[in-house]
């Protein structure tokens, strides 16, 4: 009786295992797009919701991310047949925008910069700490103007707050911290 068990058992592992075909199957490309968007165009000016990895990537260096992700002349040759002066490209996040303006061949003529609840840089962070002891951060902003790939204008607003007293600072990003304008 133990042998005819284990005779069919062995039979039975035997079929089981030469049944198994090998199945050759096709390539595939596999693709890997952290920064992927979505694309809005009226007339000259188009608009992109951009994806970031993290909160903040964007509005970290604008300039350097569009730089990284964007391809203008893929615009201008999508566009070709209809002869567009200039470009009008908004990047959108979800704490601010950069909108860029390109000449028909396609090189960057000006940008503006608005972004909300900005980190500021470490050098005014610990600036403001020690100047403003007490006080809370309660939200930054952000606004800067280039003209191609000068920086014309950066300007951070902060508020503050300290019980029941608030304060407005607006701190040319350019200086790097020195010199605060109190509202």
């Amino acid at each position: 009786m133990k042998t005819l068990i284990i005779s069919a058992f062995l039979c039975l592992s035997v079929t089981i295992l030469s049944a198994q075909e090998i199945m050759e199957l096709d390539a595939t490309k596999l693709t890997y797009a952290p920064n992927s968007s979505s694309v809005l165009q009226d007339g000259d000016s188009f608009t992109y919701t951009v994806s970031e990895r993290f909160n903040g990537q964007f509005a970290e260096d604008p300039i350097a991310f569009m730089n990284a992700h964007f391809d203008i002349q893929k615009v201008i040759d999508a566009s070709k047949n209809k002869n567009y002066d200039s470009y009008l490209v908004t990047f959108k996040s979800s704490n601010g925008y950069l909108q860029a303006d390109f000449n028909n061949k396609g090189s960057l003529l000006k940008t503006y910069q608005n972004f909300n609840n900005v980190i500021l840089p470490l050098a005014l962070r610990k600036e403001m700490h020690n100047t403003y002891k007490g006080w809370t951060l309660v939200k930054t902003k952000y606004n800067a103007k280039t003209k191609g790939d000068l920086l014309v204008k950066a300007l951070y607003r902060v508020k503050l707050e300290n019980g029941n007293q608030r304060q407005n600072l607006k701190i040319d990003a350019r200086d790097q911290g020195i010199g605060v304008a109190v509202n």
